[in-house]
């Protein structure tokens, strides 16, 4: 079965992330992802989208994956986490516009998951 567009989009912008924030060279997922998109007009604004709110989400955990947790706090850790989780609620949707738009794949849903609200 193809990946559907809306995960392509997904894993592209955090490709795009990856690339930008650390040393992997993430060239050769990013052009395969590229060439699937091409075929899909009027993607640019959800890929801006997915960008900006997986880059949110990345900024919340980064110190969390970096074993900061006792710096920061358990408050902290716990505000973040909440905060990650709306965001999330925000990726979801976006992707699942994306999935309705261009008529490709499966909406995602959540079962007793704070996101099945939105």
């Amino acid at each position: 079965m193809k990946m559907q567009i809306s995960e392509v989009a997904d894993r592209f912008s955090i490709c795009k992330l990856k690339e930008e924030r650390t040393d992997i060279d993430m060239s050769d997922e990013i052009n395969t992802y590229k060439y699937e998109l091409r075929e899909y007009q009027d993607i640019g604004e959800w890929l801006s989208e997915l960008y900006r709110v997986n880059g949110n989400i990345w900024d919340l955990e980064s110190d969390i994956r970096k074993g900061k947790e006792k710096e920061l706090g358990l408050e902290e850790v716990g505000r973040r986490a909440l905060m990650i989780r709306d965001i999330n609620n925000e990726r979801v949707a976006c992707k699942n516009e994306i999935t309705t738009l261009y008529n490709e794949g499966f909406i995602e849903t959540k079962q007793d998951h704070a996101s099945q609200n939105n």
